[in-house]
């Protein structure tokens, strides 16, 4: 009986805002046929992606991890060949769908490195752009900071040893994180 190689695809978006983004991704699968298909929400810049580290460990010799886009894979060139290093290494293959990447050729791994370097610009261009428009403007990103009094407030209330956290944040209109984070902060 001659063994199968899999093809197990790879899906990420970097915030749990970007269904549309993962749901893109699974259907450009669906002609490739794939094994399994894992998936995650989070920043591709990260290297320990546990959904990313599944498929690497299921893959084999000869085996190909399929992915939509390069910048789904990784966001900056030394971690798309560093990624690229651990799957030439072990025999497996990569396809790109979109980037049209197939490095089972020399052609292949050829333009898999040009396109990383390009995908790095591109999220540095990104980057860059964020960080013009932000000097330009008064707005800021990220959650916005809990004004002094709400603080104080959540920490007299934990004193009292009288409320429960979930019964502090909604006193105060908070999430019951940030009630976490400001009595780490304030231990």
């Amino acid at each position: 009986m001659v063994k199968q190689n899999k093809i197990i695809a790879y899906a990420r978006t970097s915030t749990g805002k970007q269904d549309l983004g993962i749901q893109v991704q699974l259907n450009a699968f669906k002609p490739f046929h794939p094994n399994h298909i894992y998936y995650e929400k989070i920043s591709g810049r990260l290297e320990n992606r546990p959904e990313l580290l599944k498929a690497l460990r299921t893959l084999r010799k000869n085996d190909t991890l399929l992915i939509y886009k390069l910048d789904r894979l990784g966001r900056s060139t030394q971690q798309l060949v560093r990624i690229m290093n651990r799957l030439n290494a072990r025999g497996i293959h990569l396809h790109s769908i979109t980037d049209n990447i197939n490095t089972t050729t020399p052609n292949g791994r050829c333009f898999f490195t040009i396109m990383s370097a390009i995908a790095e610009l591109e999220s540095d261009m990104i980057s860059q752009r964020t960080k013009d428009a932000l000097r330009q403007t008064d707005k800021s990103l990220g959650r916005p900071r809990i004004a002094k009094e709400i603080v104080d407030k959540v920490l007299e209330m934990h004193l009292t040893g009288n409320y429960r956290n979930i019964n502090i944040a909604e006193y105060c209109g908070i999430s019951i994180s940030s009630v976490y984070n400001i009595l780490r902060q304030h231990r």
